[in-house]
């Protein structure tokens, strides 16, 4: 198991607020500016209180809310997005959000092709024989074959994986 701290995710600015990504795959080489990555989860403060998502053609997003509220006009298709479920949208879709100053969304990108299955779960899990996983702590409750992680932590994990909490699970390969 390969924790990863919130306090160490990568930071950045951007004209909205500030972007912490939790991963990025593969893990050398890749940039989110340069478009060339099969995977990142990422995790966005929001300052303004409306905001457009920039253009992933050739990706498929999924995104929830952590703190705060945030709506979403896909497509001309209005979503409020919660900490319960993920919404999936296309990457070349035009996107526009309405939300509370502060607000905290989570997101997985990858690229159409990749195989990601990522999925929101509560309460006890046992997942068998998994290749490779990413689990995001969204609750503070949360062990990862009974090693406790904090609120908003994440960590890989591979083989027979019991979870317990309020977690983002997305599997790869």
């Amino acid at each position: 198991m390969e924790i990863i701290r919130k306090e160490d995710f990568k930071t950045s600015v951007w004209s909205g607020g500030l972007t912490r990504e939790v991963c990025i795959l593969p893990a050398v080489g890749s940039s989110l500016q340069d478009r060339n990555f099969d995977l990142r989860v990422s995790s966005a403060v929001i300052h303004v209180t409306e905001s457009t998502f920039s253009d992933f053609t050739g990706f498929t997003r999924h995104i929830l809310c952590l703190d705060g509220n945030i709506a979403l006009c896909v497509d001309g298709q209005v979503v409020t997005l919660s900490d319960e479920c993920l919404f999936e949208f296309d990457g070349a879709a035009h996107v526009t959000s309405v939300n509370s100053q502060g607000a905290v969304d989570l997101n997985v990108i990858h690229k159409i092709g990749t195989r990601v299955c990522a999925r929101v779960e509560r309460g006890e899990h046992v997942f068998a024989s998994v290749e490779r996983m990413l689990v995001f702590a969204i609750g503070s409750q949360t062990t990862l074959n009974g090693t406790p992680l904090r609120q908003h932590d994440a960590a890989w994990v591979g083989g027979d994986v019991h979870v317990s909490g309020h977690v983002l699970c997305v599997e790869v390969g």
